[in-house]
């Protein structure tokens, strides 16, 4: 009696012992199937970006092409690029980019006028603005079409790439960001230039139109910017903060890259 107890007790314990054993198993084993299924189920991720998706039908990005950038050659490359990766507007077609190059679309009585920029995009549904080699008095022009809008702002990036324009401080003030190009060889307070060594102008445009595209929410100073133009230059570019050479102070939206 005695012998046949301790066998059934030995018997149960092996029960017991199998059984918790499956049980641990088993729980392991679905929560890595859990893990793996949330991080690379398609079908849920595809659903889950669709509704993020944004509608450009009907909007544009105006891009403003001054300085260094309106000669017809270098004009000429930059549409192309633009027209076969997004689509320029025209009277004849939609796309996604509005080009205006400066003087030849701003003349008011047969002389240029950066003012007229606001008459350019008025009723546009836009949702950026790119000028390159800002003439002088675009931040004019940008101050009056803030304070011609119900709120005294714009509600899509402005972006200044290498201004001319004389006002630094206006140029900051009324653009989203500033980038200048910084020669290694001089200081950060260098004149821009349109010869930049290993530089592609299309490029750079085409990065910073797709960066607009993917914005999730507005662009703001106190946002991480240095990382947001960063990307636009690629890892090659040595980004930074631009420095007044006088006051030893570091702007917070204007940036040079080497």
């Amino acid at each position: 009696m005695l012998i046949k107890s301790k066998h059934f007790i030995i018997f149960a314990s092996f029960i017991c012992l199998f059984s918790f054993g499956c049980k641990k198993e088993k729980a392991h084993s679905d929560r890595q199937l859990t893990d793996v299924v949330s991080e690379s189920n398609p079908k849920k991720t595809k659903t889950a970006d669709k509704p993020s998706t944004p509608n450009f039908e009907g909007k544009t990005i105006a891009l403003v092409l001054g300085y260094g950038y309106n000669k017809p050659e270098e004009a000429g490359k930059i549409i192309s690029t633009l027209n076969k990766n997004y689509g320029i507007e025209t009277p004849e077609k939609k796309g996604l980019v509005s080009v205006y190059t400066y003087p030849d679309d701003f003349l008011v009585s047969g002389k240029p006028r950066i003012s007229k920029l606001g008459d350019l995009i008025s009723g546009k549904d836009l949702i950026g603005m790119i000028i390159v080699g800002a003439p002088e008095g675009t931040h004019l022009a940008l101050s009056k079409i803030e304070d011609a809008s119900e709120t005294h702002s714009v509600n899509y990036p402005v972006i200044s790439l290498f201004p001319q324009d004389d006002n630094f401080l206006g140029t900051e003030s009324t653009a989203t960001f500033v980038l200048d190009y910084a020669h290694k060889t001089a200081t950060i307070d260098s004149e821009v230039t349109d010869f930049i060594p290993n530089f592609s102008p299309d490029l750079l445009l085409s990065n910073t139109i797709q960066a607009i595209l993917n914005l999730k929410e507005p662009l703001k100073p106190e946002s991480d910017l240095l990382k947001f133009v960063q990307g636009l230059t690629g890892k090659n570019r040595i980004v930074r903060h631009y420095v007044d050479s006088e006051t030893n102070l570091q702007s917070i939206n204007h940036f040079v890259f080497e």
